[in-house]
């Protein structure tokens, strides 16, 4: 029996019998676009968790530290030149020049400086030494000016232009809340002045600390120009990009500052506290740590952040796929019964073919294309519920996620998932025609006839 005339019995028997075709393809096209969504919102969430945790987490980035429980002395309580455990411009010489390295940022932090203008006002900022240079290396985008090489450049970034205010002013309406913290118009005049921005780029500025020993003492660092001003870094909430107030300068400034200010950084005198090193692709990231560590220093990436979201994504896609497996079962049950009930019903039919020189397989195919053709019809329609159902899902997402991260998520049927999808509606078909075919071609013919 040639294959046109098998699909053309098939297609046949599928509309004469309407209602029974039509409760098969409830179950198949509920499962196949159960499985199409579930493969596509599998592959989407994973896509946006890798967007996420790039912008949050610098997936391309190691942070290198010293390691403090290796000593740094050399033999008979000589200093190595080397310095074991110690961070020094001489290790990140090294590390810049290992493969798959893009770029590196040491790192000279201060303590917390207060910053004052030329007009009087001031606010707390952190202050850290490094390369200038490399800010734009690791994703920072300049909203004015840029790095600057002379002595004494600052770059800010963008919560330190805010909430410069009269440190009078500001004293006086703490004490104001102090004595009546519940007071809305006291708290929405601090929140304005905390919220006003002033304008930073290419104004003079000083740095000042507290004398540990003399309290009453105030140092006060050479004047530092702001050349230039960062922006606000992507998927980083604005409320609180303003409260993080950061200054940058070169790592000669940054120790000028320290003996100026008398600030006591961790790290003793040509010592670094930290360094920032970006890799040309996160593949490369774990080689390029173990290359690292060889230098006895201490690495953290956010590797295990990607590896906790994989394995959480993977119960997420294996609970949709396990659901629309369970509706493909389902699925299969109905198939296996109305096709039961088609082999009752066609007896007679049977019973002719088998007089007429039919053999059992081809009966069987007979039975087996007509339920290949109705998983087929139930994965077509499949797909159209599940285009139709990404609007309603996509809506949920974006209110369930917008209360945790401002980037929407928006879910994409997958072009790959389509065929997958009526493939296995196709194969549920097949698989659930089997025994309804068999049991087709069993029927006895002799017996059919006399009791027509």
């Amino acid at each position: 029996m040639r294959f046109l005339d098998l699909i053309r019995m098939s297609w046949g028997q599928i509309i004469r019998r309407k209602v029974v075709t039509l409760l098969c393809m409830v179950g198949l096209s509920i499962g196949c676009a159960a499985m199409i969504m579930a493969l596509s919102i599998g592959t989407s969430v994973q896509e946006y968790g890798e967007k996420t945790l790039n912008e949050n987490y610098k997936m391309d980035e190691i942070t290198v530290t010293p390691n403090e429980g290796i000593s740094s002395g050399g033999n008979k309580g000589q200093t190595s030149t080397f310095e074991r455990g110690a961070l020094t411009q001489q290790k990140i010489d090294i590390i810049s020049k290992l493969p798959h390295v893009v770029s590196v940022a040491p790192m000279l932090k201060l303590d917390m400086l207060e910053m004052t203008t030329a007009d009087g006002k001031s606010s707390w900022v952190e202050v850290t030494g490094t390369e200038l240079g490399t800010l734009s290396r690791f994703g920072s985008r300049f909203a004015q000016g840029g790095a600057s090489t002379t002595g004494g450049a600052v770059v800010a970034n963008y919560g330190a232009i805010f909430g410069l205010a009269d440190p009078e002013v500001v004293r006086q309406l703490n004490d104001k809340l102090m004595e009546d913290p519940y007071n809305d118009q006291l708290i929405q005049e601090y929140m304005q002045m905390m919220s006003t921005p002033a304008e930073l780029f290419q104004a003079q500025i000083n740095l000042k600390s507290q004398d540990m020993n003399t309290p009453s003492k105030i140092r006060t660092s050479s004047p530092l120009r702001v050349t230039g001003i960062l922006d606000m870094q992507k998927g980083v909430n604005e409320e609180s990009a303003k409260y993080d107030k950061k200054l940058y300068v070169s790592l000669e400034t940054a120790r000028m500052l320290a003996d100026q200010l008398q600030t006591n950084p961790s790290s003793p005198a040509g010592r670094l506290n930290s360094a920032l090193v970006k890799v040309e692709n996160k593949q490369y990231v774990a080689q390029v740590e173990e290359q690292i560590k060889r230098l006895t220093l201490r690495t953290e990436s956010n590797l295990f952040q990607e590896k906790m979201m994989s394995e959480q994504l993977g119960m997420y896609e294996k609970a949709a796929i396990g659901i629309g497996t369970f509706v493909m079962l389902l699925a299969s049950l109905s198939i296996i019964v109305a096709m039961i009930m088609s082999t009752h019903q066609r007896r007679k039919q049977i019973g002719v073919m088998k007089v007429l020189g039919a053999n059992l397989w081809q009966i069987r195919q007979m039975f087996i294309t007509e339920a290949a053709v109705l998983g087929m019809l139930g994965g077509i329609v499949g797909v159209v519920i599940a285009y139709a159902a990404i609007g309603g899902v996509n809506q949920v997402l974006v209110n369930q996620i917008s209360l945790q991260s401002s980037t929407p998520l928006n879910v994409v049927i997958q072009v790959s998932a389509l065929p997958a999808g009526v493939a296995f509606s196709i194969l549920t078909g097949i698989v659930s025609g089997i025994y309804p075919a068999i049991s087709a071609s069993r029927t006895n013919a002799l017996e059919v006839i006399k009791s027509a």
